[in-house]
Parts: C-alpha cells; sequence; structure tokens
C-alpha cells in the first residue's frame, strides 16, 4: 500500500496519515445525508409530509440558522477540544434524529429535527476535520490531502446513496408504496450514521488525531478578522453555498418539468457524488502543481460557460440526458474548486493554531445562504409555476458562478501583493512572512 501511494505522489504526513484522512471523509459523507437526501426524493417528499415548496425551503434555513451559531462556536471549540468525541457525539446525535424522523410527526416536528440536524451536522464537526486536514498533511502536498478528503467524501456518499436508492427502487417495486419505500431510505441514512459513531468510538485512535490545546480560546476570532484574505475566502464560501444549494433545483427541474421519474432524480443525485469525485481528486494534483488561485478561476470559467450552455437547451423531454451531463459536469467543476478553497487558508498564512477558528468563521459565513436560499427558491418556483421558477433560479446561479470567479482574481491579486512586501531572511535561509498576521 505503501508503495502504491508514493507511485501516485502521496509521500510525507500526507503518505502517514492517508487512513485516517479517508475515514474523516467517510465520517462528513455519512453525517451529511439525512439533511439533504430531501432533495433527492424531492417529490415523495413533499407528498409524504404534505408540504408546499416554500415549507420545504424553511428546513433549509433552520439547518442555516443553527449552522451560523454552531459553525462560530464550533471553530473555536475544534481547535480546544478532542475531535474524536466531537465526531462520534455528532454521528450519534444526527442517527438517533434520523429513528425520530420515522415517526408520524407533522411540519412543526420536522422543524425541530432540522433544527438538531442544524447543530449536530455542522457545530465543531466541520472545522475540526478541515484543521485536521491540513495538520496532517505537508503543505506542498495540500491540495491532493483536500483533494482525496472530498473524493473520499464523495466515494463514501455517492455508495450510500446508491444502496438508499436501490433499497427506495425494491420498495417501490416490491409494494408499490413510494412514501414507505422513502422511510426506509431514512431508515437506512439513520442506521449508518450510528454504526459509524460507534466504528469510531472504537478504532480511532486519539493519537491519530490532531491534538488539541486542551483550552477553548475565542482570541483567535478577532486576529483572523484582521486579514483581508479571510474576508475573501468567507464571500467565497457564501457564494460557494448559495451555488450548492440551488444547484440542487436541477433535480426536480428534470423531473417536474421534463418528465424524468422520480427514480431518475434520485440517480441523478447518486452521479453527483461519483462525478464529483475526479474533480476532487485531480484538483488536488493541480493545485500542488499549477495553484490554488488559476485552477479555481479556471473552473469558475468552464462553469459559466456550461450554465450558459444548459439555460439554452430546449425545455424538452428528449434532452434529459443532455441536461443530466450538463448537470454532472457542471458539479465536476465545482466540487473541483470547492476542495481546493480549503488549501486557500495555508496559502493565506493563517496561523495553524487558528485553523479551526479560520473553518468556523468561514463556514458561518458560508452557512448564511441556508437560511434563506432554500426557501428563497421554493418561494420563486411557488409563485412562478412551471419553467419560468426554475429559470430564474438557473439565472441566478449563472450570476454567482460570474461573482465567485471575480472573487477569486482579487484574492490571486491580493496574495501576489502580499507577497511583494514579504521580508525574506537569507541568514537563516527561511521564509519569514512579516505579512503573517
Amino acid at each position: 500500500m505503501n508503495n502504491f501511494l508514493e507511485k501516485i505522489g502521496i509521500k510525507g504526513n500526507l503518505k502517514k496519515n492517508f487512513g485516517i484522512i479517508i475515514l474523516l471523509a467517510f465520517g462528513v459523507a455519512i453525517i451529511s445525508g439525512l439533511p439533504f437526501f430531501r432533495f433527492e426524493y424531492y417529490d415523495v417528499y413533499l407528498t409524504t409530509y404534505n408540504l408546499t415548496n416554500t415549507q420545504m425551503g424553511v428546513f433549509g434555513s433552520i439547518i442555516g440558522f443553527f449552522g451560523i451559531i454552531s459553525y462560530l462556536f464550533g471553530g473555536v471549540i475544534a481547535d480546544g477540544l478532542n475531535v474524536k468525541n466531537i465526531i462520534v457525539v455528532s454521528l450519534l446525535a444526527t442517527g438517533i434524529s434520523g429513528l425520530i424522523h420515522l415517526l408520524p410527526i407533522g411540519f412543526y416536528g420536522l422543524i425541530i429535527i432540522y433544527a438538531i440536524w442544524g447543530i449536530s451536522t455542522t457545530f465543531a464537526f466541520w472545522p475540526a476535520c478541515v484543521k485536521a486536514i491540513r495538520v496532517m498533511s505537508d503543505r506542498t502536498n495540500q491540495g491532493k490531502a483536500y483533494g482525496f478528503f472530498e473524493g473520499g467524501r464523495n466515494i463514501a456518499g455517492g455508495i450510500i446513496a446508491l444502496v438508499a436508492l436501490i433499497l427506495f427502487r425494491i420498495g417501490v417495486s416490491g409494494m408499490d408504496n413510494k412514501v414507505l419505500a422513502m422511510k426506509y431510505v431514512i431508515l437506512f441514512y439513520s442506521s449508518v450514521n450510528i454504526i459509524m459513531a460507534v466504528f469510531a468510538y472504537y478504532f480511532i485512535k486519539d493519537d491519530k488525531m490532531v491534538m488539541a490545546s486542551g483550552s477553548v480560546n475565542f482570541c483567535g476570532v478577532s486576529k483572523l478578522l484582521r486579514n483581508p484574505a479571510i474576508w475573501i475566502i468567507c464571500l467565497l464560501s457564501f457564494c460557494n453555498h448559495v451555488f450548492c444549494l440551488s444547484v440542487y433545483y436541477y433535480i426536480p427541474y428534470t423531473t417536474q418539468i421534463l418528465g424524468a421519474s422520480v427514480a431518475f432524480g434520485a440517480t441523478l443525485g447518486v452521479l453527483r457524488r461519483f462525478g464529483s469525485i475526479g474533480g476532487n481528486i485531480t484538483g488536488g494534483y493541480l493545485t500542488d502543481k499549477i495553484g490554488t488561485g488559476k485552477l479555481m478561476l479556471w473552473a469558475y470559467i468552464i462553469i459559466f460557460l456550461l450554465q450558459i450552455i444548459l439555460l439554452l437547451v430546449p425545455v424538452n423531454p428528449l434532452f434529459v440526458p443532455v441536461v443530466a451531463i450538463l448537470y454532472v459536469l457542471i458539479l465536476v467543476f465545482f466540487n473541483m474548486n470547492y476542495a481546493m478553497s480549503w488549501t486557500m487558508i495555508s496559502q493565506s498564512n493563517i496561523p495553524l493554531e487558528y485553523s479551526g477558528t479560520a473553518a468556523g468563521l468561514i463556514s458561518t459565513v458560508g452557512s448564511i445562504p441556508e437560511m434563506f436560499v432554500s426557501i428563497s427558491a421554493g418561494n420563486i418556483i411557488d409563485k412562478n409555476p412551471g419553467i419560468t421558477g426554475y429559470k430564474y433560479i438557473f439565472y441566478i446561479l449563472t450570476a454567482i458562478i460570474g461573482i465567485e470567479s471575480i472573487l477569486i482574481y482579487v484574492w490571486i491579486k491580493h496574495l501576489k501583493r502580499k507577497e511583494k512586501n514579504c521580508k525574506i531572511d537569507e541568514s537563516t535561509k527561511e521564509d519569514i512572512k512579516v505579512c503573517m498576521h
């Protein structure tokens, strides 16, 4: 295994900690399934709980609201507490909430469940993972580290979504009951969260995880806010999440407007994960070779062009395969950039000891769209029936990618200016980044 890793360029700390990085990726994939599976079974979910598109959007707003609070404090806590404990508790809370989801509850009961997920799937869990990846890899191969992390996350997510889809198809074909079949999907997602929590408790060793400082300190927040780069990354994260939450609506677009089946929509959700793997891993290698800024700028330009093409595709059931291909391609390049956006933390010279705090701060700003994107999109669709509502959403997606292209360009220019102001201490043969703080 070590020889294979070296052949594909995995060396140093990344090779030493490769297994734990993939394990973390699987944990993230598993915990992310329940809060967002509703998009892949959109129509059935609406029918099962008698919801409107706007009410469906409320769940995203709930996750966003609690996510903002969770990320803000969770990032700091991730710098001071044990990562293993954070992972175990988060997975358990998410899985148990999923089992409660199976009970005959109404709209307000679902709000409570999504509020719990807004805390359990964010809080210190995600910042802790981001910090762990940075610490367990070298500066020269962080692109690969985050690429394989996101790639592993998508592989695990794809496998889990595929199994869920198979269960759904079996339920539909065997019992001709889509509602019951969807509950099998919920039961499956809940079970894998609980199983993963037990696995993490017994098999993850504390000495393999990031060493915590043992105390929670909020001083890092004020220091980070004085770094202009953190603001650029935060804005990029904000736009990334607007796009990420809105792009899901291509699935109900294919089912409600183009006439594809619910199972086909769920299949698109599976393809979204598997199609993203190539982008994650390829992006990791490319960013270590040509640089994060250049790679992300070109990727955003390609996404922008693909969005334009998608807008020009005729609204006709015959073009469902074309829409599906474009959808997957867009997500391949988008996930390439999403994975590489975390390498911007180290490239912006953010101190290692504030990695969790930085990830929490970035995720706080990034989660703000969850408060309004889903509910706004649902409201747009309800007030503009048919193709019109979806077109409005797709125009917004295209504009967001244009904004992200500009932000990356600004970030590249900022780093170049900062590099000119850095002094090099030749006597120690080390780069002394006086502009570091």
